[in-house]
């Protein structure tokens, strides 16, 4: 199967179009990748920002109970001597006067002793505790100890916070524990205002990773919810995206003072892409727009450069059919309507030199048939006459008188006014005398008859045709036979085309004989005319065309048959198209 190639028009478009596709996908890609990015950073600023304001909120809050506990220290512990009686009612209205805040106080000395108490606090030794080993080892600050249940009913929770003081026990400076059990509520207040949803939320660890706020501290309890991001939050210096259930999470730290304590930020980056989807709509449907309107333009700035080269081209294509009136359209961009011009410039000065051409060719086609019609050998006319002389010698006045009318008929046909086209009954009428003529020359050595269709006579023929085929069957096909010689002249229709066939019974031809009559030239002898079967085959052939002319068939024994091939025409003027197309073939058009 032969291979198309595509057209340019097509496959150019085609190309740009893809190739503007891609960049639109990849910039919708890299759009994509870094608006993602940009949500990301102003996320984990935003993060960052509610991270420190919380941060700040509960270190103003613990300056506030580091206040409140140094207060209680300073004012009234190492104030007043522990065996005062205004050294535990002090206490007690400092506990009763903050009691929205303070659950309880509790002062302990240096083994663990419990030296006073709120009433509902127990007064079992805090050796054991960690919030008074750690006051005890660190004794200059305040340690914020572990989360307490207090008030299960009501869920109430406190911190526990402890520090190393002095007091005066019988005058004397003596060291020990102060703790102060300070309801959470403050801080939970704080850590409550941020949303806290399932995909964005904060909570706060102690200094043992234990929880002393979480939103979901209740499902936590239950073990129906676990909190994945501790050792993730504990390990990062300042935040950290950490890809878990399908999800990234942003997971951000921050350390409150010196308490220990944590607190944590985690949000889903999966919600943040959810809150901005419509931002990648609209660029993604902008870039979509921008594309489209790219590939439009492409197509139609392509084909305004490109239809003024195809109607160029489909004016050549008309052009090179023959169609010499065609012109192409002068418009286009700069270099393409100058182009379009000089083919017209080229167009014409072409059209002018086939026209030139074309009359040349008719000049010289002319020329041909007059030339070859010229070469009627004087032979014949010298050869009839001396027989004309030799019967009117022998009283042969008849026969005389007969060849002298048929000779002045065959050159009256032969002239005919000068034309080189006539009817088929005059040219049959003219190769009919030039067989009398030589029927009697030659003693009724032969005999001849026509068959002829009386319709197609009226169509023309070119002058000249038959008598070549017959003078051949004479001299060549009757040389060695006498007076059983016959020659026949047909006339029929066949194939929509004229044949004329010219049949004599003599010895026959070999193919080198026929080939040899076909394609060499044929000189005047004694014994013709000289214008030759070939001649008559180029006439023709000048005339209508190479698909018409002489066909020689012939077998040893058998006798010859000579055809003449032509078109049906009436009308001289018809020639002129049968011409034209000639020579257009001629000229490969």
């Amino acid at each position: 199967m032969k291979n198309k190639k595509m057209s340019i028009r097509i496959l150019f478009p085609l190309i740009m179009s893809v190739s503007i596709a891609f960049c639109i996908i990849s910039c919708m890609i890299l759009f994509s990748h870094y608006l993602s990015a940009y949500f990301i950073q102003k996320t984990v600023e935003d993060t960052n920002r509610q991270k420190n304001v919380l941060a700040q909120n509960i270190e103003n809050e613990i300056e506030s109970i580091n206040d409140t506990i140094n207060t209680i220290y300073y004012d009234t512990i190492k104030k007043y001597d522990l065996q005062d009686e205004a050294f535990s009612s002090i206490l007690s209205n400092i506990e009763n006067s903050s009691s929205e805040y303070i659950n309880g106080l509790a002062l302990y000395d240096i083994n663990g002793t419990s030296l006073w108490h709120s009433s509902h606090l127990s007064a079992t030794p805090a050796t054991q505790e960690s919030w008074f080993t750690q006051a005890k080892n660190n004794i200059e600050t305040i340690y914020y100890g572990p989360k307490k249940l207090v008030y299960p009913d009501k869920v109430k929770h406190v911190f526990q916070i402890s520090r190393y003081v002095e007091y005066i026990d019988h005058g004397k400076m003596k060291p020990g524990i102060l703790l102060m059990q300070y309801y959470t509520d403050s801080v939970d207040a704080i850590l409550q205002h941020y949303k806290n949803t399932q995909t964005s939320y904060c909570y706060l660890l102690d200094d043992n990773s234990a929880f002393l706020y979480h939103p979901f501290m209740q499902r936590i309890s239950s073990d129906l919810y676990k909190e994945r991001t501790i050792n993730i939050a504990l390990n990062c210096t300042n935040y950290k995206i950490h890809k878990f259930q399908g999800t990234k999470w942003l997971i951000e730290r921050q350390q409150i003072g010196y308490t220990g304590w944590n607190i944590v930020l985690v949000s889903s980056l999966f919600n943040i892409h959810t809150e901005n989807i419509s931002v990648y709509y609209v660029v993604w449907i902008i870039l979509l727009m921008v594309g489209i309107f790219l590939v439009f333009m492409d197509i139609l700035l392509f084909h305004e450069f490109t239809n003024p080269v195809y109607r160029l081209l489909n004016t050549m294509r008309e052009f090179g059919k023959g169609n010499y009136q065609a012109k192409a359209e002068e418009n286009g961009i700069g270099e393409l309507k100058t182009l379009s011009a000089h083919f017209n410039i080229m167009a014409e000065k072409l059209q002018k030199q086939m026209d030139e051409i074309r009359n040349n060719e008719r000049e010289q086609r002319k020329m041909e048939k007059k030339l070859l019609q010229s070469q009627i050998n004087p032979h014949f006319l010298y050869n009839t006459l001396d027989s004309i002389i030799w019967m009117i010698q022998s009283g042969e006045y008849k026969g005389a008188e007969q060849m002298v009318s048929l000779l002045a008929k065959f050159f009256r046909i032969s002239l005919s006014q000068g034309q080189d086209i006539i009817s088929l009954k005059k040219e049959l009428e003219h190769a009919t005398s030039y067989l009398s003529i030589q029927n009697i020359r030659f003693k009724d050595k032969f005999d001849f008859s026509v068959q002829a269709d009386e319709n197609l006579l009226q169509y023309l023929c070119p002058k000249l045709s038959i008598q070549p085929l017959l003078e051949n069957a004479i001299y060549h096909g009757m040389e060695g036979i006498y007076d059983d010689g016959e020659i026949q002249i047909s006339i029929y229709e066949k194939n929509s085309l004229i044949h004329i066939d010219v049949i004599d019974n003599g010895l026959g031809m070999p193919p080198e004989t026929i080939e040899y009559i076909m394609h060499n030239k044929v000189v005047s002898s004694k014994r013709g005319s000289g214008i030759g079967v070939r001649n008559v085959d180029e006439r023709i052939k000048l005339i209508f065309g190479n698909a018409y002319g002489v066909v020689i068939t012939s077998e040893l024994d058998e006798g010859t048959t000579a055809s003449i091939i032509i078109p049906k025409i009436k009308k001289v003027e018809d020639i002129g198209y049968w011409s034209t197309t000639h020579d257009l073939k001629v000229m490969g058009l």
